[in-house]
């Protein structure tokens, strides 16, 4: 394939002997094929792929009668009765609507087909997937029970968009942070969790972690289990274990570092400083509320340490006021500057 579709290359013909693979291959080419970049060249690669197996062509004709069915449920509403039934717990509903796509022995005979992250994955996560926002407000921290058992706790001023299909179970951090543990389902019906920000993918490997995006990068601690990272860009990957965090953006990983375990203590109402900067400790206490907080700069080396009360910054001031050499500032409404005594 040509260059623009690197992301996407099909192992080749000789390593294609099993049926999983054959529709992992068919899958991604379907993908490659209906993309508005796919050129001449790559329909000629897909041609020699197909022409090369009779397992590549009988995945393709597999495929296509997936395409159909999902055109024809599309064009007739079925999708919604399908998408309801997925966001039910009960094995029998989510049985049902594998039927009722038609996917259902596709997905007990290929399981390795949605285990991979690929093009063909996403695409049916966006064809019949049901989404839900979460959001919450300056100075909140909300726990969500997901509709499939997993925690989902998300913290100041952060919003959520959660997916339900066939394929993947996906959260998608619009901006803010969050914290999730992660529930099993069924062996039958186990689908990958994953976390999306615009920096990359990260794929739950029965796990608890958390999340915080901003607009130049993603970091992440575990806590329990691991986590895969896939960077949006050139694709790096990285394993974070229990116990480990890192910072990325959607060009490359930081090196992994010690988990903070500080920062799951907000799922409790608490903001702990253990031995921390007053700078990045402002910064922080900034988010839970409205107008900024800054530090002056021959201040911002001193450190910190005690557990503070999420939900009362104003009670957090006060207590570096009475605890460090340092004095508040107000500036309009709501802005503030810690400066020295």
């Amino acid at each position: 394939m040509t260059s623009h579709t690197n992301s996407m290359k099909v192992p080749p013909a000789a390593n294609s002997d099993s049926q999983a693979d054959a529709l992992q291959q068919a899958a991604e080419w379907f993908a490659v094929l209906r993309s508005e970049q796919a050129d001449a060249a790559d329909h000629a690669e897909w041609k020699l792929w197909l022409d090369a197996h009779r397992a590549h062509q009988d995945a393709w004709l597999q495929v296509e009668s997936i395409k159909t069915t999902l055109d024809s449920l599309a064009r007739s509403g079925h999708p919604h009765a399908a998408k309801a039934a997925l966001l039910k717990p009960t094995d029998t509903t989510r049985r049902q609507a594998l039927k009722l796509l038609g996917l259902a022995g596709l997905g007990l005979c290929s399981g390795a087909m949605f285990k991979r992250y690929s093009p063909w994955r996403d695409w049916v996560t966006d064809l019949a997937a049901s989404h839900i926002n979460y959001r919450v407000n300056v100075g909140q921290a909300r726990l969500f029970t997901l509709t499939e058992g997993s925690r989902m706790w998300l913290n100041t001023d952060s919003q959520a968009q959660v997916s339900y299909s066939l394929a993947l179970r996906r959260i998608t951090l619009l901006g803010g942070e969050l914290l999730i543990s992660t529930a099993r389902e069924t062996p039958l019906f186990d689908r990958p969790l994953v976390v999306d920000t615009d920096h990359g993918r990260m794929t739950a490997l029965g796990t608890r972690f958390t999340v915080m995006h901003n607009r130049h990068e993603t970091y992440i601690a575990v806590y329990e289990g691991a986590v895969t990272i896939l960077t949006a860009t050139s694709g790096q990957r990285q394993l974070v274990n229990a116990g480990e965090q890192c910072r990325f953006d959607a060009q490359a990983i930081q090196a992994l570092q010690p988990a903070e375990k500080a920062r799951e203590a907000w799922t409790r109402g608490i903001l702990l400083a253990d031995d921390r900067r007053l700078d990045d400790f402002v910064a922080e206490v900034s988010r839970y509320r409205q107008g900024a907080i800054t530090v002056a700069p021959d201040i911002a080396h001193m450190r910190i340490m005690g557990a503070f009360p999420a939900n009362d910054t104003d009670a957090i001031l006060a207590s570096l006021t009475e605890t460090l050499p340092v004095k508040i500032q107000r500036y309009g409404n709501a802005d503030i500057r810690l400066v020295k005594k």
